[in-house]
C-alpha cells in the first residue's frame, strides 16, 4: 500500500502546485437517452476551497437541467444531526467571554470550518433549490444512513478512515480527474475489509445505475454523484453502457473570465423567508432554504437552516405569545444562561426590544440565542457552530438581519 501511495504521489506530482481541474480529467459525462441529454458529474464529499472553481462545462451542464438528482437529499438527512461529529469543549472567562484551548477550526463530517459553508453535494443542491430545480435522491435515506455509517472519509468514528496524507492525495487525484487512481484509492483504503468495497460502493452502483436510467428519460437531469463510483466494471459509466445508454466525456474547460452560468449561479446568494400571521411578519434570510419543522407540541414552528461544510446550523422559532409573559419572562424561560455570562438586554433600530446571549441548556449545548416579541408572536433566533464561528460575529449578523413585525 506505501509504494502505491509512493507511485501516486509522484504521478501527480506536477498537479500539486495546481489548483484549477484537468481539462482531460473524466469527472463530467453527457448521457445521451432518446429521450434527450443529461449530465453525470463526479463530486467529491468535501468542502475544501479548491474544489469549488468549477469548470465552465460544469456550471453550463448543471444550469441547463430542470433537475438535480444527488445520492440522497443531504439537507433532510442531516435534520436530526449534528454536522460536527466531535465538538471541543468551549469555556468561558470570568468575564464571560467564550474561549477554547484548540486554536484549530473545528472539524466536520465533510471538512473543516476553514473550507466552504457546504461540502460539495450540499452545494449543488443548495443552488438547484434556489434555482427552484427539482431534487432526486438516488438512494433512500435509510439506505444511505445505512451505507454512511462504512463509508471511509466521511464517518470517521464508525469507519476506516483515509489518513490525512491519503485526503490530500484524494483531493489532487480528484483535480486532475483521475477516477481510475480514486477507485485504486479507495479500494486500498478498504484493504482490511475486501467485502467492504462491494457493499459500500458496487452494491450501491446498482441500484444507482437503475435510477439514473430511469430518471434520465425524463430529461434534462444533472447528476450528481461521488466520483468514487465512476470507474471500474461495476461503475456506473459500464453499468450505464450496458444499459445501451450513450456516455461521452466533456472536457472540463475554464476561461479566463468567468461564463454567463457561472456568474448567474453565483450571483443567487440567499433565500428571503417572508411569512405574514395575521398582523405580523417575520423576515429573515439565510443562503439556502431553511427546512421547516413543528415542535412535538405542534406549538411552535421551526425553521432551520445548516451549513453542513463548515457545521454552523441557524434557527428560528416562533409560536404566539402568552400576553401575561413580559420579554424578560420569556428570556428567563427561554435562555438558559451560564451563571458568568448573562443575556443581555437591546433595542433594534426599528424601536424593537430584544435579549440576547449565550444559552447551554441539555442537550443542545452551547449556543447565542435572541428573542423578539410583539404583541402577538415570540420569536426565538439561536445559532451554534464551531470555535471560529462562535467568536466571531457571524451570529450577530444573523440575528441582526430577522425582523419581527
Amino acid at each position: 500500500m506505501k509504494y502505491f501511495h509512493t507511485l501516486l504521489i509522484l504521478g501527480i506530482s506536477l498537479s500539486l502546485c495546481s489548483q484549477s481541474y484537468n481539462v482531460k480529467g473524466n469527472l463530467l459525462w453527457e448521457i445521451s437517452t432518446p429521450h434527450g441529454i443529461s449530465y453525470l458529474f463526479g463530486t467529491l464529499h468535501s468542502n475544501d476551497k479548491r474544489l469549488f472553481e468549477f469548470p465552465d462545462s460544469v456550471y453550463e451542464s448543471f444550469l441547463s437541467c430542470k433537475k438535480l438528482a444527488v445520492e440522497v437529499n443531504v439537507f433532510d438527512l442531516f435534520m436530526d444531526k449534528d454536522p460536527i461529529p466531535n465538538r471541543s469543549l468551549l469555556l468561558l472567562d470570568k468575564r464571560g467571554k467564550l474561549y477554547t484551548s484548540n486554536e484549530e477550526p473545528t472539524l466536520t463530517y465533510y471538512g473543516n470550518e476553514d473550507g466552504m459553508p457546504q461540502f460539495m453535494d450540499a452545494w449543488f443542491q443548495e443552488k438547484a433549490e434556489l434555482l427552484n430545480k427539482e431534487i432526486i435522491a438516488l438512494e433512500s435515506i435509510a439506505q444511505q444512513t445505512k451505507a454512511i455509517e462504512e463509508i471511509p472519509y466521511v464517518e470517521k468514528e464508525n469507519s476506516i478512515s483515509l489518513a490525512r496524507s491519503d485526503n490530500q492525495v484524494l483531493h489532487e487525484l480528484y483535480l486532475d480527474g483521475r477516477i481510475d487512481l480514486i477507485d485504486r484509492l479507495i479500494k486500498g483504503g478498504l484493504s482490511g475489509n475486501k467485502e467492504a468495497y462491494i457493499k459500500l460502493i458496487e452494491n450501491r452502483n446498482i441500484a444507482i445505475a437503475a435510477n439514473i436510467a430511469r430518471y434520465s428519460l425524463d430529461g434534462p437531469v444533472f447528476f450528481a454523484v461521488g466520483a468514487g463510483h465512476l470507474y471500474g466494471e461495476k461503475g456506473l459509466l459500464s453499468l450505464l453502457r450496458e444499459k445501451g445508454y450513450k456516455l461521452r466525456v466533456i472536457q472540463l474547460t475554464k476561461g479566463d473570465i468567468p461564463s454567463a452560468s457561472e456568474r448567474k449561479i453565483k450571483s443567487i446568494r440567499s433565500y428571503d423567508f417572508s411569512r405574514e400571521l395575521g398582523n405580523s411578519w417575520i423576515k429573515f434570510s439565510v443562503p439556502g432554504r431553511p427546512r421547516e419543522t413543528q415542535s412535538a407540541t405542534e406549538v411552535e414552528t421551526i425553521l432551520t437552516y445548516k451549513e453542513l461544510g463548515q457545521g454552523n446550523t441557524y434557527e428560528v422559532r416562533y409560536f404566539e405569545r402568552d400576553t401575561s409573559l413580559s420579554l424578560l419572562e420569556y428570556s428567563e424561560i427561554l435562555i438558559a444562561s451560564p451563571p458568568q455570562s448573562p443575556y443581555v438586554f437591546g433595542v433594534l433600530d426599528d424601536g424593537t426590544e430584544f435579549t440576547q446571549g449565550l444559552s447551554d441548556a441539555y442537550p443542545e449545548g452551547l449556543k447565542w440565542t435572541r428573542i423578539l416579541i410583539n404583541e402577538t408572536y415570540v420569536l426565538v433566533a439561536s445559532c451554534s457552530g464551531g470555535n471560529k464561528f462562535m467568536n466571531s460575529d457571524r451570529p450577530r449578523r444573523f440575528f441582526n438581519n430577522i425582523l419581527l413585525e
